[in-house]
């Protein structure tokens, strides 16, 4: 298998894995990967996406995979903003749990945590993303 093989194995499984744990959170619909575009424009909240940033070599056969876990929340006058935070925070628990059972992974950790406010359309948003950080080793040896 080629290092391209295991190295996009080893990335959608951390994707794949991220997504999983979010899904579990009941409170938050099903998370959607990547960019997704809406053809008749409507989202519900609270929407889930896992977006991956990027993959970058650390040196020998260690890879850094850095994943972003958005959850955005419909905002009203009385919503309780703290909840926003512990839901997603629920999500990141359950995709740090799948993660541990991604074969290659040795390290992940939520890495930054950022707070958005905004409005779409005449509706108020909140999005809480997480940057997830995860470690894996992938052989270079093309025999294996």
């Amino acid at each position: 298998m080629s290092l391209a093989s295991r190295l996009y194995r080893s990335r959608s499984e951390c994707i794949a894995a991220v997504e999983h744990g979010a899904a579990t959170v009941d409170e938050l619909h099903d998370p959607v990967v990547g960019p997704v575009s809406f053809g008749d424009g409507r989202i519900d909240y609270p929407y889930v996406q896992v977006l991956p940033e990027s993959t970058d070599k650390q040196g020998g056969n260690d890879w850094q995979h850095t994943i972003r876990l958005n959850c955005i929340f419909h905002r009203q006058r009385d919503s309780d903003y703290l909840r926003f935070i512990e839901v997603t925070l629920d999500a990141v628990a359950a995709a740090m749990d799948a993660l541990a059972d991604v074969s290659c992974t040795y390290y992940f950790a939520p890495t930054t945590i950022e707070d958005f406010a905004g409005e779409d359309d005449g509706d108020l948003l909140v999005m809480i993303s997480v940057q997830l950080t995860i470690g894996s080793q992938i052989d270079d040896n093309p025999n294996l």
